[in-house]
Formats: structure tokens, sequence, C-alpha cells
């Protein structure tokens, strides 16, 4: 008898091994010249996700995102030298076109034909850009909280971040940026640094402790570096004429607290011809923390209705 329930025990062990194998797999994709870090979980039809920052990674998005990857296969990948991805950071590679070759590289490694595309803040102007490049490689658009598609958004959103910067925050920042960690650029002093700055981005400040901020030594040394090579790139742009011709469905998702307005987003809604808008109430930047249940649904009915 003992045997026998050692041996339903090992056997029991071996399925949970086998079972995380099929619905967990990482890897690196080798795209000019750096290893970009993926990761896919779930079963189904896949969606590619792409990150937020520029300069953050792609685990900010578990564990809630879970919860999607229980009917679909869902592709992280970190950004060039985020996260666990290697690369470079300088005026050469941080550039959005650099960042659209590297997507389309790893479409190629994994071997997609058409993608799904889940863009969240500065992932969906990544997304955009990719679309309209290689539109016969994108199947479906998800745009969650995305930054504008021409650089009027900019001014309001850093009026709208430093009208909600409490008094608190202030101190915090204060405190922060001149300790020894910040300055050698330790990991938790920079998540506390982000978090922070987070704080501003939600409706209900207490799901900020919610936001898993787990930075590589890599993200703590880049984020900063890459956030402002990007902002003087982003300072005057217009894609609007380039999204009109885009075919494909796509789900706007904007939130009516979101440090990114909702006008904005509404504006993209207009420019691409088969877009559907969605507006969450009594949430900010990151629906999918304050809004589960109204964001996950949007999604899962939006993927369900194009496969």
């Amino acid at each position: 008898m003992r045997g026998r329930t050692v041996f339903c025990t090992l056997l029991f062990l071996f399925f949970v091994v086998v079972l995380s194998a099929q619905t967990t797999q990482e890897g690196f994709a080798h795209v000019s010249g750096a290893d970009l870090y993926y990761k896919k979980i779930g079963s189904g039809e896949p969606v590619v996700i792409l990150h937020g920052g520029p300069g953050l990674e792609h685990t900010y998005f578990l564990p809630q995102f879970q919860q999607l990857a229980k009917h679909y296969t869902l592709i992280f990948y970190d950004q060039r030298a985020s996260g666990k991805s290697s690369g470079v950071v300088d005026t050469t590679t941080m550039l959005a076109e650099q960042f659209v070759e590297d997507l389309e590289g790893l479409r190629k490694v994994l071997k997609l034909e058409k993608m799904n595309l889940f863009g969240h803040s500065w992932g969906g102007l990544l997304a955009m850009e990719y679309a309209f490049t290689y539109p016969r490689h994108v199947k479906s658009l998800i745009l969650s909280n995305s930054v504008g598609a021409n650089s009027e958004w900019l001014l309001p959103y850093i009026q709208t971040r430093t009208a909600r910067t409490t008094h608190e925050d202030s101190l915090a920042f204060a405190r922060i940026t001149t300790s020894k960690e910040f300055a050698q650029k330790e990991p938790k002093a920079v998540e506390e640094f982000a978090r922070t700055i987070f704080r501003t981005y939600f409706y209900n400040r207490a799901f900020a402790d919610s936001l898993r901020l787990t930075f590589t030594q890599q993200t703590a040394s880049n984020v900063l570096d890459i956030f402002g090579l990007f902002l003087k790139q982003y300072q005057q742009y217009d894609i609007r004429t380039a999204l009109s011709s885009l075919s494909f469905p796509t789900l706007i998702i904007s939130c009516d607290y979101d440090v990114m307005l909702p006008r904005f987003e509404e504006e993209i809604h207009r420019a691409i011809k088969q877009s559907k808008y969605v507006l969450l109430k009594n949430s900010g930047h990151f629906p999918f923390i304050e809004s589960p249940e109204q964001f996950f649904g949007e999604c899962d009915h939006f993927l369900k209705s194009n496969q």
C-alpha cells in the first residue's frame, strides 16, 4: 500500500511538471545584436503583449494577466535593454524604428504569420507603429491606455501627473533620489521611485501597492535613460494619417482617470476605421488592477469575436 502511495505521488508530480512545461515556455530571440527575452503562458490563440515605459519590463502585467491566459497563449517579451533582454542604450538603438524591427524579428523567431497585438501605454504606440509598418502580419490590435497618435498628449500628461502629486509624494521623491541606493541604481530604490510616480496614475491610490515592480538590474540601470531618449524623439510626431490605412479589428480601452487623457484615445478611435472604443469608469492607467472584471471581459469578448 505504501509503495502504491509513493508511486501515485510521483505520478502526480510528473504530470504537474509536464503540464507546467506545456503552459510556460521561456527563451531568447536574437534580433539586431540583442537577445530579447520572451515568455509564453497559457494555451489557445496567441496574443503578443507589449509593455509600457519605454524602459519597463513585462513583469508588471503579472499575476493579473494569468486570468487571460486561461483561454489564450500570452507571449510576453522584454523590450531591448530591459528586463532580461540585452542591448546597448544609446541614440542609435533607442529608436522607435528599431523597436518595431525587434518585434518583427521576434515574430519571425516564434513563427507567427499574423499576430494579435496587445499594447499598453507606450506599448500601444509601439503596436500602432508596427501595425502600419507590417500590416500583413497583424490579425487584431488591442490598445490599452495608449499614448496618443500625436505629440499633443505629452503636455497634458505632465500637467495631470504634476497636479496629482501630493506633498507626501514630493517628500518620498526627495528621500529616494538623494539616497545612495538610488545613485547606484539599486533595483529596490528604482522600484520605489517608479511606484511613487505610479501612485498618481491610479484612481484609488491604494491599488498602487498591487502593481508588481520587480526590476532586474538591467531595468533599474537603464529605465530612466531609455525613457529620456524616447521622450526627446517624441517631442514632435503625428501618425494619424498612417493609422487611417489600418483595416483590421481594433479595440481601444481607455479609463476616465487615466493620466493619458481619454480624448487622445478617442482620437485614435476616429483614425482607425474598424476600431471599437471602451471607456472604463473609476479607473486609471492600470485597469487590469483597478477594474479587472471589466478589463479582461472586454479583451476576452474582442479576441473571441475575431478568432
